[in-house]
Parts: C-alpha cells; sequence; structure tokens
C-alpha cells in the first residue's frame, strides 16, 4: 500500500474517531470533531514524512483519548503487516507509555508492541513483554499463545512446556496434547542424537500427560523396530489404530514390518483378513496388495486390488491400475495405455496426500504441528477420489 493509498484509508477512520469522541464525551459541538481530525492528521503527517524519529506522536488528544489510541494502535498494526517494524514499535511504546489512557488501551498496545518485536526478530524484548502482560494477569489467553508460539519458533520446547503448564494453571485451559507433542518434539531430537533412553523417556512423560498421544506410540513402535523389538513395536501400532484409525496409511509399511519380523504367520494372516474385510485407504490397499502376492499368490493379490477398488474409487488406484494394464496390453494398443498413464501420471503429480481441518493447509508430508496455522494434531490425510 503507497503512502496516498493509505492516508485515503485513513481518512474515513479518521472521521469516525473524531465523531466517537463526541459521541462518548456527550459534546455537541462540530469543533471536537475537527480538533480530533487536526490532531490526527498533524500526527499521520510527521509518522508519514518520516521526521517523526525525535517528536512525541499524536502527544495532544482531546476527550476521544482512547478512540485516538486505537486508532493509532490500528495503524502500528498495519505498518508490522508491512514490515515497517521500526514505526510499529514507535507508535505502540508511545500508547503504552501514556499513563493517561484507559488500562485496556494500553494492555492492548503492550501486546501488540511484543508482536512488533517478535516479527521485527527482537526475540528476547518481546519474550519479556509477554511475560510481563502475564505476570500482571492481562491479557492472558493471548499472552499464553503468542509465548507459546514463540517457543515454538524457536523450537524450545522445554521452556514450551514449563510455560504450557504455567498456562493450564492460570486459565484452566487443557493443555496435555500440547505439552505431549512438546515432548515428542524433544524425543525426535534425542533420537537424531541416537540418545535412545533419554527419547523412550520423553515419550512416556508424553504419554503421562496425555495417553491419547498416537503420535508417542507411532515413535516408541518405530524405536523398537529399529532395536528389533517386533512384539513392542506391534503392540504400539495396535493402539495406534485404536486411537486413530485414519493414520493408517502413515503406518501400514512399519506394521507389516513388524508382524513379518516378529515371525507370527497367523498373526500376519488375521491382520491381512481384516484388511481384506473392509474398506480401506489406499496406501493400506497398495501394501496389502505387494503382501498378499508373497504370502499367496500375484491372482490372489490382484483380485484384492481391484474388489478394493470398487469399494473405494481414487485416482491414484485407477493410475496404478492403468500401469498394470499397460504391462498386459498388445502391442497395438500399447500407445493408447501409456497415453491414459501418461494423463493420470500428470493429475497425481502434485495431488497433495494430506489437509490441515484447521486452515486447509495441502502437502505430501504429515505434519504433526500445520506449518500453516500452527496448530497441532490437525493434519490429516485427504480421503476420497483425489486422496487416499
Amino acid at each position: 500500500m503507497d503512502i496516498p493509498d493509505l492516508l485515503w484509508f485513513l481518512l474515513p477512520v479518521a472521521a469516525a474517531g473524531g465523531w466517537l469522541a463526541a459521541r462518548r464525551g456527550q459534546v455537541g459541538k462540530a469543533s471536537q470533531f475537527w480538533d480530533y481530525s487536526q490532531q490526527f492528521h498533524e500526527g499521520m503527517g510527521e509518522l508519514l514524512s518520516e521526521q517523526h524519529a525525535d517528536k512525541k506522536l499524536f502527544s495532544t488528544f482531546t476527550d476521544g483519548e482512547t478512540d485516538a489510541a486505537e486508532t493509532h494502535s490500528a495503524l502500528g498494526s498495519l505498518y508490522r503487516r508491512r514490515g515497517e517494524f521500526e514505526r510499529a514499535i514507535l507508535i505502540h511504546k508511545s500508547i503504552t507509555e501514556r499513563t493517561d489512557l484507559d488500562h485496556e488501551v494500553r494492555a492492548s498496545a503492550q501486546l501488540e508492541l511484543a508482536r512488533d518485536y517478535e516479527m521485527g526478530g527482537l526475540l528476547d524484548r518481546s519474550e519479556s513483554t509477554f511475560r510481563s502482560l502475564i505476570k500482571r494477569g492481562i491479557r492472558l489467553e493471548e499472552s499464553y499463545d503468542a509465548l507459546l508460539q514463540l517457543h515454538e519458533r524457536e523450537q524450545d520446547w522445554l521452556q514450551a512446556i514449563q510455560l504450557a503448564l504455567q498456562c493450564q494453571l492460570d486459565t484452566g485451559r487443557d493443555v496435555a496434547p500440547q505439552v505431549a507433542h512438546y515432548y515428542c518434539e524433544l524425543a525426535e531430537t534425542a533420537v537424531q542424537s541416537a540418545d535412545l533412553p533419554n527419547a523412550a523417556s520423553h515419550l512416556q512423560l508424553a504419554l503421562q500427560h496425555w495417553p491419547q498421544c498416537a503420535r508417542a506410540h507411532i515413535q516408541l513402535a518405530s524405536m523398537a523396530l529399529v532395536a528389533e523389538q517386533y512384539r513392542q513395536a506391534i503392540e504400539h501400532f495396535d493402539k495406534v489404530e485404536e486411537l486413530d484409525a485414519s493414520l493408517m496409511p502413515v503406518i501400514i509399511e512399519s506394521r507389516f514390518k513388524a508382524l513379518k519380523g516378529a515371525g507370527d504367520v497367523v498373526a500376519l494372516k488375521a491382520f491381512v483378513l481384516r484388511i481384506q474385510a473392509q474398506k480401506n485407504a489406499y496406501s493400506v490397499v497398495r501394501t496389502t496388495r505387494k503382501v498378499l502376492a508373497e504370502l499367496v499368490d500375484e491372482q490372489v493379490a490382484d483380485r484384492f486390488f481391484k474388489d478394493q477398488i470398487l469399494k473405494r474409487p481414487s485416482l491414484k488406484g485407477l493410475r496404478d491400475w492403468a500401469h498394470d494394464q499397460l504391462a498386459l496390453s498388445k502391442p497395438g494398443e500399447r500407445d493408447k495405455v501409456q497415453v491414459i498413464c501418461s494423463l493420470l501420471d500428470q493429475v497425481m503429480e502434485d495431488k497433495p496426500g494430506f489437509r490441515c481441518r484447521s486452515c486447509g493447509f495441502q502437502g505430501n508430508v504429515m505434519h504433526w504441528r500445520c506449518p500453516g496455522c500452527a496448530s497441532w494434531d490437525s493434519v490429516s490425510t485427504i480421503i476420497g477420489v483425489e486422496g487416499e
């Protein structure tokens, strides 16, 4: 937004602010509106001319201090969105220093100031400002949310755990799922450092805080697989399916690996029979087809595949079926089938496999924390013709 556009945008805001000031002060004089409007534009002129560094902005309000401060705070937020963090900080800080303003207005400006610091990369100042608000019991929900997001962004999971538990005490909010994910993040870091005992400890703490944490069971199952503790892995995978059956496409390959590693053919066949008797996500169908071909034969596997595609049609299934037909087609028909295969490949090339229920973010990788809206446990597999 250019400066002329910004001025045209703010003119009606200034007018409305002046009118509200007159109404709230119960003064019917037209001069009050013009006094406010003139002071607003003088301050705005200083701000937009970039000659305000040594001046106190908007320092002479009339009876409409609250309305003026709210307008200026909104302007500061606009500057922050435009990436002009110094201007945003200057405006919001000037409001917080006005001891004669309404307490709620100053608190709101302080919250915006903390966000200015964060977006401007001044993370220490941002954290200090958020903690000041929390200590004084002001805007607790918003301050806790913003500070938790700051710790998440910095991947400071221990601080995030401590803060989340404090938030639960102060606000009564259930933070168990969030804390469990923080412990899962710590476990992932420990696994990357080959510190498996510490990783297991973090995951047990995750389940203590939130027994329904499917992610912790997946991580414990993966660790058990690496250690060739196949029966433990199977128990954790069974728990994942019990807690959230929509995660089957995520765990199916590892689950079959655990069943094969355990050497229990009876349990393996029983699991395959259960899959055959129900509708399944396509990833489950594709993986089970391979296992059936190994356990029985190709014909049984192909028949299972076709039956499942008819029960739950999908473009992924149609694409793979077309590639099967390409291998079986006669020389004279092969070019036609190849065209169909190529078209289906192009259609499916950029099709996402996962979607966030909160913001609609889509991707081909499973995220426990949505990259779009930063919410936890909101991403799931896409079910339908274009998905699983």
